[in-house]
């Protein structure tokens, strides 16, 4: 599925575009992803860097040093506090984007499921593999995604 599209933050003074396939498209049940999205999950899609060009405002980078060691690190609009990408240390060519910041949804439903574990017990799940907590193979929501069926 390649996607040509804007997104942007609430207020709109932060514009980006995202052309290519994504990497992986998932839904995330983990406490960081409730509490970021004020929901209760998060939708992330892996994407290129190389992929996402800015088109206004640039937005304002954010990093909290987590008291378990991980790196959470990514951009959001300053003016409205809307949190766009993450920006994973270890992976740095590559962003995880919110696609709920796309102008227009996306066409096609995230494919597995991560933190089942954190899961509010009336959250629909997707068609594709599901995880209890953080998958132990790095790659296993690009694999997914990459083999799900295709419409």
């Amino acid at each position: 599925m390649r996607i040509d599209a804007e997104g942007g933050c609430v207020c709109g003074a932060v514009r980006y575009r995202f052309a290519g396939e994504p990497i992986a498209y998932y839904q995330c049940h983990c406490r960081d992803c409730q509490r970021q999205t004020g929901s209760a999950f998060g939708l992330s899609m892996i994407v290129r860097r190389e992929d996402v060009t800015s088109l206004a405002t640039a937005p304002d980078a954010f990093g909290i040093d987590m008291e378990d060691g991980r790196k959470l690190r990514g951009r959001y609009c300053r003016a409205c506090t809307a949190r766009l990408w993450g920006e994973p240390v270890q992976v740095p060519q590559v962003l995880v984007l919110r696609p709920g910041t796309f102008d227009e949804p996306v066409p096609e439903a995230p494919f597995g499921d991560i933190w089942t574990r954190r899961a509010h017990p009336w959250t629909a799940r997707t068609a594709g593999p599901q995880f209890e907590g953080q998958p132990e193979d790095p790659l296993a929501m690009v694999h997914a995604w990459q083999g799900r069926p295709r419409r």
